[in-house]
């Protein structure tokens, strides 16, 4: 997705290069017009402006329901009642919902590009690699316990599940 700072200079980089070409076609046009021939382009110019018109409005619908999705995943992933994490293959987590924050009693952003075996019992990081390998190995979803470690407190028994998604 474009940030709106990169907006104004993909648009003026648009508008420089279509001054060019249109400099460059008028070079190769430099005969008069026939009446016919103009209005044939005059056509063209209003059929090409409409088509501009379609394609920023369908832009602008596809926005919108992107923003829906956006608010629809937030509800879902960051307001769950659960800790959800996404974790990359090599175990770091990639993301982590609030109350998986709230139960590690970290801030999200201090998990990121964590190693999830960093919340993970010395003792239990045995069960949670022996599923990840299951996993990896056989493509089915994972499911056990094991304790987590908890910034400011005891560990505690969680239940993690594991699923290689889409």
């Amino acid at each position: 997705m474009t940030s709106k700072d990169d907006r104004p200079a993909d648009a003026a980089d648009l508008r420089r290069r279509a001054e060019k070409k249109a400099r460059t076609d008028e070079a190769l046009a430099q005969k008069p017009l026939s009446p016919k021939e103009s209005g044939r382009l005059l056509h063209e110019l209003q059929v090409h402006q409409i088509e501009l018109e379609m394609q920023n409005e369908e832009l602008r619908r596809t926005q919108g329901e992107l923003e829906a999705a956006r608010a629809r995943y937030f509800d879902l992933f960051d307001l769950a009642p659960v800790g959800y994490f996404t974790v990359s293959e090599q175990g770091l987590i990639l993301e982590a919902n609030l109350t998986a924050a709230g139960l590690l009693g970290v801030e999200r952003r201090d998990l990121v590009k964590k190693p999830l075996t960093r919340f993970i019992l010395p003792e239990d990081q045995d069960i949670y690699y022996c599923h990840r390998k299951q996993l990896f190995e056989t493509g089915t979803a994972q499911v056990y316990d094991l304790r987590v470690l908890r910034a400011d407190t005891d560990p505690f028994w969680g239940a993690l599940g594991d699923d290689r998604g889409a």
